[in-house]
Order: C-alpha cells, then sequence, then structure tokens
C-alpha cells in the first residue's frame, strides 16, 4: 500500500493492531505502534484504545504495565478506553486496581458494570458480583446472564434461578440455557427438560446444552433422542460439540446400530473430522468392537494430539490387540509425541491385559527414568497387576510396600484378586486384613473379602466380613450390564428377578455353566428360587 503511495487512516492501523494480536508477538506490535505515531495518529482515541488493548494480549510478562502506560499517555480518554483498562487489570487478576479505576471514572456506562460483573462472576467470587450489580442504575440482559452463569458456575442454582425469575421481559435464549445447563450440572434433569420445552426460542447451544446434560448424567438414550428431535425440527445444523455429544453417548450405549447410524451421518454430512471428533469416534468404535474402523479414524486424521494416540491405545487394549496397543505407543515415542501420565496409564493397561511383564516394567521405567514423569496411584495399580497376574505375589507385596505415595484400597484389592486367582491362602489373609483396615465400611469390599474367604474355606473370615456390613447396616449395591438386541438396549442387575424373560436367561446361562463344568446338573432353581 505505501509501495503505491496510498497513505493509510487511523482504520488502517487498527487492522493491523489487530493482526498483531491474532499473532501474539509484542515486536510487530511496537513497530505499528511507532508507525502510528510517524503518521500522526497518535492522538486519535480509537485507535489508542485498540493499541492498548493489543499491548495487553501480546505483551508478555509486562503487559499490563505496557497497557497501563498507554492509558495514561492518552490526551483523550472515551468510556470505551477506561473500559478496556479495567478489563486488563480484571483479566490479570488485580481486582482492587479494577475497582480504584471504576470509580474513578468521569462517566460509566452498561459495559462499564458487565466488565465487573463478568470478572468478579468468573473467579466465582459472587457476594462482589451481586455488590456491583445491585448498584447498577440500569441493566441489559447480558447484565443478568452473567449473574445467573456465575451463580450457575458456583453450584448455586438456586440464586441462579432467583435471578432467572427476576428478568421478566429480559429473558432471552442465552439466559433460558444457562438456566437448563445449571439444573443439568447439578443432575436435576427432570427441570432441566422442563425449561427446556417452555423455551420460546431455541439455539443450537441449547441444545448442545440438553444433549451434553442427559451425557454428563450417563442418559445416553435419552441424549441420543434429544438429538433425533433436533434433526427433525430441521432447524440447526449439528456442530462439533453436537457430535462429539452424541459419538460420546454411542460410545457408552456400545451400540453398533448406533455407532453406525451416527458414523454413516457424519460421513453423508461432510462433516470435517477434527481432532475432538475423530477422538471421539475412535472412542466410539473401540468401545463398539470395531477396532479396524478405529484405526482407520485414526490414520485420516492429519492432525493428532496426545489423547488420539491415547485413545488409540486403550481402543486396542480394550479389544485385546495388546501387541497392537503396545505398537502404537512405539511409533509415538519415534515421532517425538510429548508424553503424559494418561498415555503411561493406557499402555500399561495393555501390558496388564496382555499378560505382558517385561514389557510393562520396561515402560513403567522409561516414564520414571526418561521421561520424569511422577507416577500416579493408577501407574503403581497397574504395575500391581501385573505382578499379581503373573504370580510374583512376594514381589508384588513388597512394591506396594516400597511406594512413596500411601497404596490406596484400590491397589490391595487388585492384587487380592490375584492372591485368589493363585490359591494363596498366606496372601489373602494378609491381604483381606489391608483391605479391612482401610475400607471398613465399603460394602463392595466387604463382599470381595468375604468371597475370597469363602473360596479358601476360610469360613471365618466369612462371618466377620458379613458381621461389620450387618452390624453397620452396609448393603451391596447391585452391580448392572447391558446389551443391546435389535434395536432395544436390555438391562440387566446381578441376580435379576425383573426382566420379563429371566427364565429363559437363567436357563441358557445355567446351561453354559454346567457345559463348562462337563456335568449335565443344571442349577437353575437354585438361582431362581426367588422368581
Amino acid at each position: 500500500m505505501l509501495a503505491a503511495g496510498v497513505p493509510p487512516n487511523g482504520f488502517t492501523f487498527t487492522f493491523l493492531l489487530r493482526a498483531c494480536a491474532l499473532l501474539g508477538f509484542p515486536r510487530p506490535c511496537r513497530c505499528v505502534h511507532g508507525q502510528i505515531v510517524r503518521w500522526g495518529f497518535g492522538s486519535e482515541v480509537f485507535v489508542q484504545n485498540t493499541l492498548l488493548d493489543v499491548y495487553y494480549r501480546c505483551g508478555g510478562p509486562g503487559r499490563v504495565a505496557a497497557a497501563r502506560q498507554v492509558f495514561d499517555e492518552m490526551v483523550d480518554r472515551d468510556v470505551v478506553s477506561w473500559n478496556s483498562i479495567i478489563g486488563v487489570y480484571m483479566s490479570s487478576g488485580d481486582y482492587t486496581g479494577a475497582m480504584e479505576l471504576f470509580e474513578a471514572m468521569p462517566e460509566r456506562n452498561v459495559v462499564s458494570w458487565n466488565t465487573l460483573v463478568a470478572g468478579f462472576a468468573r473467579v466465582g467470587d459472587m457476594v462482589t458480583a451481586q455488590t456491583v450489580f445491585d448498584r447498577m442504575p440500569s441493566r441489559n440482559a447480558i447484565s443478568w446472564n452473567l449473574m445467573i452463569s456465575g451463580y450457575a458456575s458456583s453450584g448455586d442454582v438456586e440464586a441462579a434461578r432467583s435471578m432467572f425469575d427476576r428478568m421478566d421481559q429480559k429473558k432471552d435464549v442465552v439466559s433460558w440455557t444457562a438456566m437448563v445447563s445449571a439444573y443439568a450440572k447439578i443432575g436435576d434433569l427432570d427441570t432441566a427438560k422442563e425449561l427446556f420445552d417452555h423455551m420460546p426460542l431455541k439455539n443450537l447451544v441449547s441444545w448442545n446444552a440438553m444433549i451434553t446434560g442427559y451425557n454428563h448424567n450417563s442418559r445416553y438414550g435419552e441424549a441420543l433422542r434429544t438429538f433425533q428431535l433436533m434433526m427433525l425440527e430441521g432447524r440447526f445444523r449439528p456442530d462439533e460439540a453436537t457430535l462429539v455429544s452424541v459419538v460420546s453417548a454411542c460410545a457408552q450405549l456400545g451400540s453398533v446400530e448406533y455407532c453406525n447410524w451416527i458414523s454413516s451421518f457424519i460421513r453423508k454430512s461432510n462433516v470435517h473430522l477434527t481432532i475432538a471428533l475423530g477422538n471421539a469416534l475412535i472412542d466410539m468404535f473401540a468401545k463398539c468392537g470395531d477396532v479396524g474402523r478405529a484405526q482407520s479414524i485414526f490414520y485420516e486424521m492429519k492432525t493428532r494430539c496426545i489423547i488420539t494416540w491415547t485413545t488409540m491405545i486403550s481402543g486396542f487394549a480394550f479389544n485385546g490387540l495388546c501387541r497392537e496397543a503396545l505398537l502404537v505407543y512405539n511409533n509415538m515415542c519415534r515421532e517425538g509425541v510429548e508424553l503424559d501420565d494418561m498415555v503411561f496409564i493406557a499402555a500399561l493397561a495393555a501390558c496388564v491385559h496382555g499378560g505382558l511383564l517385561q514389557e510393562g516394567w520396561s515402560i513403567f521405567n522409561e516414564m520414571v527414568e526418561q521421561y520424569n514423569i511422577q507416577p500416579r496411584m493408577e501407574h503403581y495399580g497397574c504395575v500391581v497387576d501385573l505382578l499379581g497376574r503373573a504370580g510374583n505375589l512376594q514381589e508384588a507385596v513388597l512394591f506396594i510396600e516400597s511406594m512413596p505415595l500411601e497404596p490406596s484400597v484400590v491397589i490391595w484389592a487388585t492384587l487380592l484378586s490375584s492372591c485368589v486367582a493363585h490359591g494363596n491362602a498366606e496372601f489373602i489373609d494378609y491381604v483381606s486384613k489391608k483391605i479391612t483396615e482401610l475400607e471398613p465400611f465399603n460394602s463392595s469390599y466387604q463382599v470381595l473379602v468375604s468371597n475370597s474367604s469363602a473360596l479358601e474355606g476360610r469360613w471365618d473370615g466369612v462371618i466377620g466380613a458379613r458381621t461389620i456390613m450387618r452390624n453397620w447396616g452396609i448393603e451391596k449395591v447391585p452391580g448392572s450390564s447391558s446389551i443391546q438386541v435389535g434395536s432395544e438396549v436390555h438391562e440387566f442387575l446381578a441376580k435379576d428377578t425383573m426382566h420379563e424373560r429371566r427364565k429363559e436367561i437363567y436357563e441358557t446361562v445355567d446351561g453354559l455353566m454346567a457345559l463348562m463344568r462337563h456335568t449335565e446338573e443344571a442349577p437353575w432353581p437354585r438361582h431362581c428360587s426367588t422368581l
């Protein structure tokens, strides 16, 4: 432009400064600042306002001081100038400085007040946010929505609802969506759904909030039904957030039919495969047993993050392809990917599933010595599981006792399962005592100790565990599982007496048990005496 002899104006420099902000480097910003002074735009308020904002965005460690210097040197300031510098102080955590500037403002607008409310709400200081809000001479929908979102984020849904009810005609789609998300966050999905159904106007974020709420509360079927309703309504095209939530719901249900359905939808819609969506699809296919398609997605992704690699490793391990999981791990190391503690949990878990003791030890030592990652309880648990499954019970106990962390009850429970599998009565007794000391009132662990004692014929241990449970009123929460048959997902509890086809199911299970025991005896009446 300069070479063509076209002189810049103030807007030219604001656009250049925005470009500097996107780059995030302070040097280009200073160069543009020099040009602003050279061309005589140093006193233009709107140019100086932009300069103030950009110095903060790409000014490095001294960015607050740089922004303040621009502010102090301004010949003229307007309300935007004051709002900008207050926003800088709020963003940097200097709330006292922000309040001092606010009180010194010659004039304020609703944005000035909202800047303070937003800053205090963001850090959870709702007492101060409420004080500022109450002082406001006038409020707009943004003011109310900031308070609703702030209370919701801090877990005070009642206060958020009180704000929402006071809004009257100022409620907008943001207000309604914030309340839907607030109730979904605390698990009150009935109220969330009631509000959602009464919304006068919905947008894509509203639908996403409802779908995500169902997902986070493990109501995956309802998440998928909500997505289907959105598609039937036909007003909104799903975005990345929508599809990631829906794919995650399909993964949790483990339904091949749902997986094929959403995969077909994504393919036909020509949706761009982002990192988040690719990771979700890999996880979904792996959990549904189609590790081949999971691997295809993995190789199709042009950009991968550490979560992508971790998900692929876990997917192979989940499906029993433990050598393939370690091959992915080795490829990741060769490509120079920066590893984190989670990928080592996935790799160690693959070794556990495959019984790869030496490989597991090698990976654990690499993590500590080569990558300087401090082991967490999950890493130690994997090593204990590896040693236990290999029958190295003494070594497992010594490893636990040498841990720098206090071993959790999960570590001991993991070892107890191995002790039972290898029939080592001495270690069963020792480990059972450790579990009872750590979690005397946990029903699951008491049942585990009781069952382990029963398998070894130690009836005193069985009686002791059951006495503790009875005296303390501890009840075992029944386990459950689900399976898809046709288009219907069936859920079963342990010793289920409610399923309409329970008789046929128990007959089939007991018939298979009889075959495994090489006997004609079918113990179905014993299982079904309570039916």
